[in-house]
């Protein structure tokens, strides 16, 4: 609901939007603060200092608006916001928004309204700058905009004796004889309840439980989000670790790359395979071989003969020369080289030692 800002409305009347007096509203432009925006509020009426006739503290500033340059910067005194609260208190009426009447004129670009509200003139130039005044006043300020815009805009004039208008106004202007709707006009955005005006809302039952309920549904959906975020997140490793698997699993092993399911089972053989092929390594006779590997280097003898049971190992040499001048000590075997005189060749036998504990 709208209200005329002239008549009081009803005592039962619910929350209102209030046009307020346009004549106790100034409207200012400054440049836009380099400071962060969160910053301009308490920026602005510092820069508006030097202009404002009453102390800043006693005013109350609200950014209307912005173009590229500079901020549109309503300012109205703390005394009127908190007369025309007692008003409406007093009429029984809750106010949740207030604008300066002048915006209930019509509006469109290249338009410039005018409306009259007992013996004041209300103009409308732009979506948020406007004004109020006597008339002789402002059929002044109307006609400087007139003159100083590049194209002339349309004048549109509503009052209800036409020979109040000037004749060079007159002679451009549509002139109609109505009123200013202020039940029906469209209501702004722009609303001067702003930080310590801002009106209270009203506690309900549902406003108790509606909050917990809120949160907890939120709470639900955003677990769920969560939920599906991590399973796609942990599907998508894994995809990662198992290429990375078979892809390790093939420059280890080789051979065909396996599924990801069967990488592990097949490495675990493999492992086991290796293990065995160790272990036999360490095993009689091989580690014997292994053993003799620094007494046989360089030795220019030649094998002729090799055999080993389950605890010797025995080799036919030829051309021993070197052999039998060399230390023959390999730790952790017993070894010995002899003379076979049947074959004049020589018997390198090889066992393990055996760990005598002392007594």
């Amino acid at each position: 609901m709208f209200s005329d800002p002239l008549k009081a409305p009803d005592a039962e009347a619910e929350a209102m939007q209030l046009w307020v007096p346009s004549e106790s509203v100034s409207l200012h432009l400054v440049d836009v603060p380099s400071a962060p925006q969160r910053k301009w509020g308490e920026l602005v009426p510092w820069m508006l200092e030097d202009r404002l006739l009453q102390p800043v503290e006693e005013m109350h500033f609200v950014i209307a608006g912005r173009d590229q340059d500079q901020l549109q910067v309503m300012v109205v005194d703390e005394q009127s916001m908190q007369e025309w609260l007692r008003i409406a208190h007093n009429a029984g009426v809750s106010a949740v928004a207030m604008s300066p009447d002048y915006m209930a004129l019509p509006w469109e670009p290249g338009l410039i309204s005018v409306g009259w509200r007992e013996g004041i003139l209300l103009v409308r130039q732009s979506a948020t700058m406007g004004f109020a005044a006597l008339p002789e006043i402002a059929w002044e300020i109307i006609h400087g905009i007139v003159e100083q815009s590049e194209v002339a805009p349309k004048l549109s004039i509503s009052i209800p004796e036409a020979q109040r208008v000037p004749s060079h106004l007159a002679e451009i202007a549509d002139i109609n004889q109505s009123s200013p709707d202020w039940e029906f006009a469209t209501y702004p955005d722009l609303n001067l309840m702003t930080t310590k005006f801002k009106p209270k809302s009203k506690s309900s039952p549902a406003s108790f439980w509606w909050p917990v309920a809120a949160s907890l549904l939120l709470s639900v959906v955003l677990g769920i989000v969560f939920l599906q975020l991590s399973s796609r997140a942990l599907e998508a490793e894994i995809e990662v670790l198992e290429d990375q698997a078979v892809a390790h699993y093939s420059s280890l092993f080789g051979g065909a790359k396996p599924k990801p399911a069967a990488v592990r089972p097949m490495v675990e053989q493999h492992i086991e395979r290796l293990f065995q092929q160790q272990q036999g390594l360490k095993a009689f006779p091989v580690a014997s071989l292994k053993a003799l590997d620094k007494v046989m280097n360089n030795c220019e003898c030649e094998l002729q003969g090799l055999s080993a049971d389950g605890s010797n190992l025995i080799m036919t040499v030829s051309n021993a020369d070197k052999l039998i001048n060399k230390p023959l000590n390999v730790p952790g075997f017993q070894l010995s080289l002899k003379p076979d005189v049947e074959s004049e060749r020589f018997l390198l036998t090889l066992q393990p030692a055996v760990n005598r504990r002392a007594r």
